[in-house]
């Protein structure tokens, strides 16, 4: 599994497709608020994002709960082909005020760090710039 994160609009879908370049479009798959239910293969790569609209659907359950639930379906899925998610750094550290925008950002850090942990790459995207947080490009290409 690999994760890409960084703020909105700051470029990280742009730097999954560059680094898919050398791959058929015929397997990438983008999955954008939702988790797939077909099967793919070990040439297949699927791009996971907007996991905020995922976790919106499930805000009635706790935190913990919600974030377990989607870490071990996204590490199932890793099992059978190449996961790429694509994470938006919710907040920069503002608490929102709103008591379920502040669930949303709270559910999403722990999803989060679980994908983080299980990864093998971790790249930050600051406006268009890459940041190697975990693992090597080189050693670990897309």
């Amino acid at each position: 599994m690999r994760v890409i994160i960084g703020g909105a609009y700051n470029g990280k879908r742009e730097y999954v497709k560059k680094s898919l370049l050398h791959v058929n479009q015929k397997y990438i798959h983008f999955f954008e608020g939702e988790l797939p239910l077909s099967n793919f293969s070990k040439k297949d790569y699927v791009i996971l994002s907007n996991f905020e609209k995922m976790i919106m659907k499930k805000l009635e359950v706790d935190e913990d709960k919600i974030a377990n639930e989607l870490a071990e379906t996204i590490k199932r899925l890793d099992t059978q082909t190449n996961v790429i998610c694509i994470c938006n750094d919710l907040g920069r550290g503002i608490v929102p005020m709103d008591k379920e925008q502040r669930k949303l950002r709270d559910t999403c850090g722990r999803l989060y760090q679980k994908l983080f942990e299980e990864s093998s790459l971790v790249v930050r995207i600051w406006y268009g710039i890459p940041q190697i947080l975990k693992g090597d490009v080189d050693n670990d290409q897309f």
